[in-house]
């Protein structure tokens, strides 16, 4: 009986409304019948009052039914007006618009938006009819934003077209319109006007016609007038036409900010601009939040007391549950009206989806509007009193239309704040700051009881406007990679995503401040209205207009999670997560079934009412949190075992689900199939962030993660079909896997895995749509098969695919690729790849040789063909092979150039690299000259020309030239090598090939004995252990007849230094001896003429000769006495003719004895240094350097008896002599103080202590008064606290925490930035007090301030606190704790323990365990307590550890240790 009555009354409503329609049809007719009779200035001063009824359905459900009506009958096709018929203009709203347009003057060439609408106002406030019509007197139009009825509904019904138009649109632009005297544009006929035609897009027309009513420009300029924000009154009967012009207009800017087709991001909206007005540019962002302020500063006037009610009162039939509280419910769960107000709407929306939408409420009664019935003779009454006038549906559609007309602005911010605008980073910065700016604002207003009249000034931000900000916060960082480098951008991603939550809580602040002020009764109210219930429903309770509950909802919580997911910062997924589990509870997921049945509601059941909202936990949900944690810094058990519990989480929650739907509990809605929480997505999100758990260089970690997708991939097929980007997933996460693998076993299980999932893939008929996706699989599982060296699997399944025809170029290259390099197995499988080449080379020159252009991926297989041969089982006939198809490639290059086997520079090197090894160089210097032939043709085409595309990308390059030098080298070909070097320095056709590292080798092998005429020495030269033990011989080579084509192309000289750079460099005493034994025989070369040599570049190699010598005592070469060696180089320097010593050879040669491990290196130092002082007093140019005495005081540290005393000594003598010194670099400097006090320091004597601090407190002194340029530094300080820490005595620490506390003052009081402190000087402190004499023993009470263990307590205790220092505990801190209390606190102190545990507890947290804290923690407890500390024994048997000093901080967790930087590299090669 039910049914039949919601069908019955289904049938007669319908009926209703088609008769309603067609009338509403007649009245539009007969309305543009009157138009076009009245003539063009019908819309200036007529009022037409049979279009009362026409449609003013809010913006909302008009967009809402205007989109679900495109989407059902018209396909998504281009927006402009020639491909899309149904948005083309008809001739009326052309004509129309063309009309308005012309009126206004803000495209006139000097003109502004004002201008016209002021006589337009004027006339309108003016026009006595229209006055009587709105019942207004003269004295209240003054102050009034009022309009013609008919241009307003004229600029309505163009607003309404032109709003749908996103594209560019031809408009008529005057250019020069005649003005009056007064300067007003006079309205002449537009035959008489001048006008251009422009595009300017749909929404700036909409713009444009709005400016005709005043909007925004109206209120901009009253608003200049004003300190607060200004009132426009406007009549009732307009206000709505008004609103929803501003509205459409709002969305239309909006969506001009989208990314896409179409985009307007960058256009400039000021109409101003239309004529290269030169004024400002305004974004459409701020053009709509300008007519958003002009809106909500409208105050409605009232003059008709006709305020009923829209619709009739509802049925008396079962209510729908009202929430109370949390959990309490009152009335029925049914409620048959509800669902017929649906089904309604369901047959009205299938009915009628290409008919025009009518608001039923207006066709009952157009309320606001006058009923004026033509009688002029009415006097217009009173407006009514503001408190006086009822409340009316009308007012919610109000301020809703106002708030979506607000949300607008701030999505069009958002879209242009988003990085994907492609704006800069400071631009999408400001606009997100509007965004915020502007929600701040309104949310800030005063809340004053709202009224009819004022009910637009009263609107208040919803959930939606809450989650725009949010979402254009999250926008504005792009997506950082996983290995992303950039700091900065890490913090500008960090920064918005916690401002992204910082909304979301000011969300929950507000909606918990909004309900708090609410009584029981309103609180029954906010329930209802936020679930979505009708007003109505409630009987009397309807009073006010009331907005959206600003709750947040999923997609608030969504929001702030993508955020997160953004950040490659490990801390990105710890803060995610703690946010997911706020998320769980604040919507109580304990109980999913309690708050469903919150939602009960007939309407909310279909899931149609957008005003509920719930924050219970969806896929998107899962797929941001999952997201973020792909960055997490924990171990990858622990990773992978917190993946995994979501995973478990997930399945319980969609197992909730599922029994609420069994059990009837909860609206329907929410248990849908599409509402699961696993779904296809979820399922790639999670397999997607597995995948990238594992560590880069862990098979174990990657084969263990890839049988975890395995078997969420089986499990997945029991619930939802894997889909292909699944099995895409699958694959690559083995591909992966593959490229960890250490052995070709391994390689093969990865290719048979990802073959399975192929295999799924190909099997059946439900991924034929993801065809490329399959053919990317197949091409994965060829590469698999050729790094797994099972080349014939590859080719299977490339046959396999070839018969499906699942296969393209790549597939072809990687089946290529797989068999090229399997070719050191057999060169078979390099002839099958060459095979397969030529097949698709012919079928590709048969088809279409014409329109056939090479291209670099045809030529990458060639050469890979080419690769596969040279690395073969059978060198010679692979490289005869290799030397054939270069050939074909040249040869069909030459003779059609649009053939693809074209060549590039590395189809010749490899050959030409194996040909090295050849005994006929003939071969080599042919290729050569090709290259070159081919190079000087490339050359001659200009770039830009038809036929630069088909010139190879040929140019002979210093590998190529190389090879053929070690073709010369075999041969001991001198004179052709010198000939080849020669060139390469300064012939143009080989610029690219200029002589490298590898170049000089060469040639320094090839100078040596022709016993050594092999190129293998020139490799063991590079890496710097092995030298050849010939001394290079030069003799015998005639430079000077060395020519080509009468250019004088032989070597210079700084070929000849570079040859000798290879042995100065290598480290060693064959290296030095032979760059001697070649300078020596350079030398002579220059004297007899065949090279030239300056003589500062012969001085120079002497003394990169001394330097080598040096180096050799530096990596400790004992094999000979190097530094007598580069003494003995300096004294055959005293004795040259030509030459003398310089600073860097006296320098070297000190430095040489300094670096030697001799007993007597400081002693022969020293004496180099009194030889230079000698030889400076006849030479001005060598002078005494402070780094001379600095290396020498320096090294007196090695003699722990006279050192002190000699370093003293040194030091004293050149304060003496040098402290005045004419040359500043002679003076002492703080690297003399500071090698002074280092020898004192650490000298055998422990008592020196004293004397280091004296020294420091003398320089000071000495510096405050002037009479010394040496001012202690950080190092000078560190000297001296090094000095009292080897003291080991009861008062080291006191006299250190000392010097740090003067070191404090002197950085606080005097501004010494270089003695700021840091965390390694307070470890210092803590250092001395853990080698302290041990205190444990003694009576702690006494002297409780100066004892070790209270100075590193107070110490520790600065570290861990705020400190202006921003110095943290480090790994050494906790270290050096753990021993002081290890030697200064009693075992039996039942303090001892506890304090201990606590330590490691807070290291653990902070995450600074290294070895070293591992270690000295380890040292100070039980093994019982060391165990228990480091989460248990049996933890850590399964890895084989069962003694505490087995223990490495490897097997701890990753979390304990992720602050802890890595040990710095000492000695050689050290950074």
């Amino acid at each position: 009986m039910q049914s039949r009555w919601l069908h019955s009354c289904s049938r007669q409503l319908f009926a209703w409304q088609r008769r309603t329609l067609q009338q509403s049809r007649v009245s539009r007719t007969q309305f543009r019948l009157s138009t076009l009779t009245m003539g063009p200035m019908s819309s200036l001063h007529c009022l037409d009052v049979t279009n009362r009824f026409t449609s003013t359905d809010s913006a909302a459900d008009s967009f809402v039914r205007n989109k679900r009506r495109s989407r059902k009958n018209h396909p998504r096709v281009d927006s402009s007006a020639d491909k899309s018929p149904s948005m083309q203009p008809s001739k009326e709203i052309t004509e129309i618009a063309r009309r308005l347009l012309s009126s206004n003057s803000s495209l006139t060439q000097r003109g502004y938006a004002l201008r016209g609408f002021e006589q337009i106002l004027l006339d309108a406030r003016e026009d006595k009819i229209l006055l009587q019509k709105l019942q207004i007197s003269p004295v209240e139009a003054r102050t009034m934003l009022l309009v013609p009825s008919q241009l307003l509904n004229d600029v309505h019904q163009a607003i309404i077209h032109y709003s749908k138009i996103d594209s560019f649109i031809e408009i008529d632009v005057p250019v020069n319109n005649q003005h009056d005297t007064a300067g007003n544009k006079s309205m002449g006929n537009d035959e008489n006007m001048n006008t251009i035609k422009k595009k300017v897009p749909g929404p700036m027309v909409c713009a444009l016609l709005l400016e005709l009513i005043g909007i925004p420009q109206y209120y901009s300029h009253i608003s200049t007038r004003n300190d607060s924000p200004p009132i426009m009154t406007v009549h009732s009967s307009q206000i709505d036409k008004m609103i929803e012009c501003s509205l459409l207009t709002t969305a239309a800017l909006s969506n001009t900010c989208r990314v896409g087709r179409n985009s307007l991001i960058g256009y400039d909206f000021n109409s101003q601009n239309i004529n290269n007005t030169r004024a400002p540019t305004k974004t459409a962002a701020a053009l709509a939040e300008e007519i958003w302020r002009s809106v909500s500063n409208m105050q409605i006037l009232y003059t008709s007391g006709n305020r009923n009610s829209d619709i009739c009162d509802e049925l008396d039939l079962p209510r729908v549950p009202i929430r109370i509280g949390r959990i309490g419910f009152i009335g029925e769960q049914y409620n048959p009206l509800m669902e017929y107000l649906v089904a309604l709407r369901e047959v009205g929306e299938e009915e009628y989806a290409d008919e025009d939408f009518v608001n039923e409420q207006d066709t009952v009664s157009d309320v606001d509007d006058f009923d004026y019935s033509g009688d002029t003779s009415v006097v217009p009454s009173t407006s009514l009193d503001g408190n006086n006038v009822p409340w009316s549906p009308k007012d919610q559609r109000r301020y809703d239309q106002t708030l979506m007309m607000f949300n607008s602005v701030l999505d069009a911010y958002a879209k242009l704040g988003s990085s994907a605008s492609g704006t800069r980073p400071e631009i999408r910065r400001e606009m997100v700051m509007n965004c915020e700016r502007l929600l701040l604002e309104v949310v800030a207003r005063e809340k004053t009881k709202p009224s009819p009249e004022t009910i637009l000034q009263h609107v208040q931000p919803d959930g939606i406007s809450f989650n725009t900000v949010m979402k254009a916060w999250a926008g504005m960082s792009p997506k950082q990679r996983v290995d992303s480098k950039d700091e900065y951008a890490k913090k500008i991603s960090s920064a918005t995503a916690e401002r992204t939550e910082g909304i979301l809580e000011m969300m929950h602040e507000y909606y918990e401040k909004e309900r708090a002020q609410l009584d029981t009764f309103e609180s029954i109210q906010a329930s209802w209205r936020e679930r979505g219930g009708s007003s109505n429903a409630l009987g009397e309770l309807v009073a006010a207009p009331h907005g959206i509950p600003v709750t947040p909802n999923t997609a608030s919580y969504n929001i702030a999670l993508n955020a997160w997911s953004k950040i490659s910062d490990p801390d990105s997924a710890i803060k995610a997560l703690d946010l997911f589990k706020r998320m769980v509870h604040r919507c109580n997921t304990a109980c999913i079934a309690r708050e469903a049945m919150i939602a009960d509601n007939a309407e909310v059941a279909h899931g149609r009412n957008p005003r509920v909202f719930n924050a219970l936990p969806d896929s998107r949900t899962f797929t941001a949190l999952l997201s973020a944690l792909s960055h997490t810094s924990s171990t990858f058990n622990e990773a992978c075992d917190l993946v995994l519990s979501i995973f478990v989480v997930m399945k319980e929650w969609d197992d909730q689900l599922e029994w609420c739907s069994q059990n009837k509990i909860g609206p329907p809605y929410i248990f849908r199939d599409s509402n699961r929480v696993l779904n296809e997505f979820t399922y790639n999100a999670l397999i997607r962030t597995l995948s990238r758990l594992p560590a880069i260089n862990s098979w174990e970690e990657h084969y263990e993660c890839c049988n975890q997708i395995d078997k969420i991939i089986e499990e997945m097929s029991q619930s939802v079909s894997p889909n292909a980007i699944t099995r895409g997933f699958g694959i690559n996460a083995w591909a992966a896997c593959a490229m960890q693998a250490q052995d070709d076993e391994s390689r093969v299980i990865c290719a048979e895995k990802a073959s399975i999932h192929m295999n799924e893939l190909l099997s059946g008929s439900k991924f034929e749509t993801e065809k490329s996706v399959m053919i990317n699989a197949i091409n994965d599982v060829i590469t698999l098969y050729g790094k797994a060296s099972q080349p014939m699997k590859a080719v299977e399944v490339f046959e396999a695919a070839k018969e499906k025809q699942l296969y393209n170029l790549q597939s072809l290259a990687s089946i290529v690729d797989s068999l090229a390099k399997n070719s050191y197995m057999d060169i078979s499988y390099a002839d099958k790849a060459k095979q397969y080449l030529l097949e698709f080379e012919k079928d590709k020159m048969r088809m279409s040789p014409s329109l056939v252009f090479p291209d670099m991926k045809y030529t990458r297989m060639y050469n890979s063909v080419i690769s596969g041969y040279l690395s073969c089982n059978k060198k010679d006939k692979g490289l005869a092979h290799a030397e054939t198809l270069l050939s074909y490639m040249i040869e069909s290059h030459e003779s059609n150039p649009r053939h693809i086997a074209r060549p590039n520079t590395t189809s010749f090197v490899p050959v030409m690299s194996s040909l090295a090894y050849s005994d006929s160089p003939q071969v080599l210097e042919k290729l050569l000259s090709k290259m070159e032939s081919l190079y000087q043709r490339r050359n001659s085409i200009q770039p830009h020309s038809p036929d630069a595309k088909l010139v190879a990308n040929v140019e002979p390059n210093t590998t190529a030239c190389n090879a053929l030098l070690k073709a010369y080298a075999r041969l001991g070909n001198r004179q052709s090598a010198l000939q080849l070097l020669g060139r390469m320095e300064k012939d143009v056709n080989l610029s690219s090939a200029r002589p490298d590292v590898h170049t000089h080798a060469i040639m320094s092998t090839l100078f040596s004995d022709e016993s050594s005429g092999n190129t293998s020495s020139s490799d063991s030269l590079l890496g710097g252990q092995e030298v050849s033990s010939d001394f290079l011989n030069v003799d015998g080579i005639n430079l000077k007849d060395l020519n080509l084509n009468g250019q004088d192309l032989k070597p210079t000289a700084k070929s000849f230094e570079s040859m000798m750079n290879i042995y100065t460099t290598s480290g060693t005493v064959e290296g030095a001896e032979k760059a001697t034994e070649l300078l020596r025989q350079l030398e002579t070369m220059n004297a007899s003429g065949e090279i030239s040599f300056k003589r500062e570049r012969l001085l120079h190699n002497y003394n990169n000769i001394i330097n080598a010598w040096c180096e050799c005592e530096k990596n400790g070469d004992n094999s000979t006495s190097a530094s007598e060696k580069a003494e003995s180089i300096l004294s055959y320097l005293f004795e040259h003719e030509t030459l003398s010593p310089n600073n860097a050879s006296f320098g070297f040669c000190i430095k040489a004895w300094c670096k030697s491990n001799r007993p007597d290196a400081a002693e022969r130092a020293e004496q180099i240094l009194r030889r230079k002082e000698l030889f400076a007093k006849e030479h001005s140019n060598v002078y005494i350097a402070a780094s001379d005495y600095n290396q020498i005081i320096a090294k007196w540290r090695d003699d722990q008896v006279n050192g002190p005393d000699r370093a003293r000594k040194l030091f004293k003598e050149m304060d003496q002599n040098y402290g005045n010194a004419a040359e500043v670099k002679s003076r002492p400097n703080i690297v003399t103080f500071n090698s002074l006090l280092d020898v004192l320091a650490k000298s055998k004597s422990r008592d020196l202590a004293e004397e280091c601090e004296e020294l420091l407190q003398q320089r000071d002194e000495l510096f405050k008064e002037g009479k010394s340029s040496i001012l202690p530094d950080i190092i000078s300080y560190r000297s001296c606290i090094d000095a009292w820490i080897r003291q080991w005595q009861k008062e080291s620490p006191q006299r250190v925490e000392a010097l740090v506390k003067d070191m404090i003052k002197k950085y606080s009081v005097e501004g010494r930035t270089d003695l700021r402190p840091d965390a390694d000087l307070f470890n210092l402190v803590l250092k001395a007090c853990a080698h302290a004499t041990v205190t444990w023993h003694e009576d702690i009470e006494k002297e409780a301030n100066d004892t070790p263990i209270s100075i590193a307590n107070r110490t520790f205790a600065l570290l861990k606190g705020k400190n202006n220092f921003n110095a943290k505990p480090t790994h050494a801190t906790y270290a050096f704790m753990f021993v002081a209390y290890k030697f200064h606190l009693n075992f039996d102190n039942s303090r001892y323990t506890p304090l201990l545990l606590m330590l490691w507890k807070q290291c653990c947290n902070d995450g600074v365990v290294s070895q070293f804290a591992l270690e000295s923690f380890r040292d100070c407890v039980l093994d019982y307590h060391f165990w228990k500390a480091i989460g248990g024994k049996e933890r850590y048997a399964a890895l084989g550890t069962m003694e505490p000093k087995m223990i490495k901080v490897e097997d701890l967790p990753q979390e304990w240790k992720r602050n802890v930087k890595p040990p710095r590299r000492r000695g050689k090669g050290a950074k």
